[in-house]
């Protein structure tokens, strides 16, 4: 499998092939080889190298909020079918763009105001979810036409938290 991932803003090209429970290939340049121990309702253990990780992975499919146990991962599935410029997305979707909690958990701060212009990866809310706090990034660039939450606020998983155009 072949796929563009988006970590922390950084794009990364991930190539990897299953054998078994094994997971063989390269993310970037660095190459891997992993192998899934157990999997269930969103936890893997996986076995990289010498290490090996319980993951948590909450989400929309497209969107993950990968837990490591001692910190917490963005990751963004880019479809396949836009073409990459240099920094930007050709052909990515106008309009509204809701950005939704992928989890449930409690609002610590809120970075934007309706109104702000902002960038992709720009952190927009951070969300303090299984003790860990969280940047929730833009989704694209554009304004910020909503926000639905405020610090304090307890959020439950699919809540909208901002809306961008």
């Amino acid at each position: 499998m072949s796929l563009e991932v988006r970590v922390a803003g950084q794009l990364r090209q991930v190539e990897l092939r299953r054998e078994g429970d094994r997971y063989r290939g390269h993310v970037g340049e660095r190459p891997v080889d992993a192998e899934v121990l157990e999997h269930g309702s969103g936890r893997l253990q996986i076995r990289l190298g010498e290490k090996v990780f319980d993951v948590t992975v909450a989400g929309d499919g497209a969107r993950l909020l990968l837990d490591l146990g001692s910190h917490q991962v963005a990751v963004e599935i880019l479809d396949p079918l836009r073409t990459r410029v240099t920094e930007g997305v050709v052909g990515e979707p106008r309009g509204r763009r809701e950005v939704r909690a992928a989890m449930p958990g409690k609002v610590v701060a809120v970075r934007v105001n309706v109104g702000d212009e902002v960038a992709r990866g720009q952190a927009l809310l951070v969300l303090e979810a299984m003790k860990m706090e969280n940047e929730v990034p833009a989704p694209r660039a554009g304004r910020v036409v909503s926000v639905g939450v405020a610090p304090g606020h307890t959020v439950e998983t699919g809540a909208l938290l901002a809306a961008i155009e």
